[in-house]
């Protein structure tokens, strides 16, 4: 497994100005001087998700936004 952080880190550092945490996945830009929410913007989402994965062994929680793309309960008992 450290290989692929090592290519997620890769990625990071040869794609885009930003530098990811592995220990709470924070993605942090140079060019904005803070940190940005890969959950919320799409290009980023994808490897955050991935990088999520590979440490915890599981997708990330759905974000609330998410959520109404689910069905809900009372739309399953119609």
């Amino acid at each position: 497994m450290p290989f692929l952080y090592h290519l997620l880190a890769l990625y990071f550092i040869l794609i885009s100005p930003l530098t990811s945490s592995n220990s709470d996945l924070s993605v942090w830009c140079f060019s904005y001087d803070a940190y940005l929410d890969a959950q919320l913007i799409p290009q980023l989402r994808p490897v955050y998700q991935l990088a999520y994965i590979l440490k915890f062994g599981e997708p990330p929680p759905l974000l609330p936004s998410d959520q109404h793309h689910l069905p809900s309960a009372t739309s399953l008992q119609s």
